[in-house]
């Protein structure tokens, strides 16, 4: 038994990441908190025949013994176990089983009061060396040839459309004008349904059977085509549907494209053809290089998970899905009061994102230990550069952005955010370069 100012802990390590306390409040303390209980009870209770604050200590037994114990556990065990957590260095993950239950403790005079808390805590991790974990940093580069082809498509969205003079069937790979009017169980669907619209067949942005419907009609031409759609379609007014789209054949058309030149350049808001190259370029090298970091944050956590061992309180991820859980329900109930389409998408939500909330909850404990042992966090000065940098990029006004974080509840988090950057941004620079399997 360690004595831990007036308190009394011993500390038995049930595995990792559970332990049981077993603590002892000496008699001066139960003493004196039935002696604070005793004082606070005068101050409220109006009895006959006494004056308030007066009444004498045998009567208060006699008259409220059960109110007397509750308040005395209450504020002992309370502060018993924040005390012994906070001496044993422990962050607990939930809150403690107590033994015996709170109602079946009882306190004397001149007893010590002894009961036990087990309580999950987060592990203490044993992080792998930064070195050993590897990614790619091979220098970020485009080849010309994905340059071409982005140009290529921009130079086929600016294309235009005229009308073949020769009347024939519609063929493969054809550019076609038409409209399409969808029904969904007989009522016209205007979310869904076009006019005059240019479509290139072949090129996988028509319905196939839209196009197969197509092929051999002629100017003039209607036909109506039904289409089931999944329950997980991303239009929720198609989702789970069949839509019966009625095509109106309108002409077979040649798609012309304009030329790469500066006056492309310039109906795209550049002052010649090589600015607009050179541009594309370098953002497509921007956006390449924040794939990398993307892949290699995913690498590094990977590695750092495998590498470090860690066991999760199943009661804690028992407590991260039903949070999510209530979540989904919250959200599908405001939907469904806005007469808004209810998503069944996460109706197994618990066990579709099991695997998910454990990664979650070891990264955290991995990302925890080392900002700890690295001194990686955010200060107030960080904060709210970052916050003035967000509050822009939404064209928002800094200090309203940060008033409605607050007000969710959700600067902290972002805080979070900002200390993982920091974190992988660590390391990635104390990462080992992954060897090419090339050898050039």
């Amino acid at each position: 038994m360690r004595p831990y100012r007036n308190l009394k802990v011993e500390v038995e390590r049930l595995d990792s990441t559970q332990v049981r306390l077993d603590i002892e409040v000496p008699v001066e303390d139960v003493n004196q908190a039935l002696e604070e209980t005793y004082q606070s009870l005068r101050d409220q209770v109006a009895i006959p025949g006494f004056r308030k604050g007066r009444v004498p200590v045998s009567i208060l037994k006699s008259r409220y013994p059960e109110y007397i114990n509750n308040e005395v556990v209450r504020h002992l065990v309370v502060s018993g176990y924040e005390e012994a957590i906070y001496a044993e260095h422990l962050t607990p993950l939930a809150q403690p089983v107590f033994s015996p239950p709170l109602k079946q403790l009882n306190v004397s005079e001149n007893q010590p009061l002894t009961f036990s808390a087990t309580v999950d805590i987060r592990p203490s991790l044993t992080l792998p060396r930064y070195d050993e974990l590897t990614t790619d940093k091979a220098p970020v580069d485009v080849p010309r040839e994905e340059v071409d082809a982005y140009i290529a498509q921009l130079q086929s969205q600016s294309a235009t459309y005229e009308p073949l003079e020769d009347e024939r069937p519609v063929q493969e790979k054809d550019c076609v004008r038409l409209d399409w009017e969808c029904f969904i169980n007989g009522e016209y669907v205007e979310a869904e349904s076009q006019q005059d619209v240019d479509v290139e067949l072949g090129a996988g942005i028509f319905h196939e059977k839209l196009e197969e419907a197509l092929l051999g009609m002629e100017l003039g031409d209607t036909k109506t085509v039904a289409i089931p759609f999944e329950a997980n379609h991303r239009s929720p007014v198609l989702a789970g549907n069949t839509a019966h789209y009625e095509l109106t054949l309108h002409a077979i058309t040649q798609k012309l494209l304009p030329e790469l030149d500066d006056e492309f350049a310039k109906d795209l808001g550049y002052e010649n053809f090589p600015q607009l190259y050179g541009v594309i370029w370098n953002n497509l090298v921007e956006e390449e290089r924040s794939r990398q970091v993307d892949r290699q944050r995913a690498e590094l956590l990977e590695q750092l998970i495998e590498q470090t061992d860690i066991t999760v309180p199943e009661t804690l991820v028992q407590q991260a899905l039903q949070n999510l859980q209530r979540q989904f329900a919250a959200e599908n109930a405001q939907k469904a009061a806005a007469g808004e389409p209810v998503s069944t998408e996460n109706a197994g939500l618990p066990t579709h994102l099991r695997p998910d909330v454990i990664k979650q909850i070891k990264q955290a404990w991995i990302f925890n230990a080392i900002a700890e042992r690295e001194g990686i966090h955010i200060t107030d000065d960080e904060l709210e550069l970052e916050l003035r940098r967000a509050a822009e990029h939404q064209n928002r006004d800094a200090q309203v952005y940060a008033n409605l974080l607050k007000s969710n509840n959700r600067l902290e988090d972002f805080r979070s955010q900002l200390q993982n950057e920091k974190i992988y941004q660590f390391l990635i620079q104390r990462a080992s370069t992954r060897q090419s399997l090339i050898i050039t």
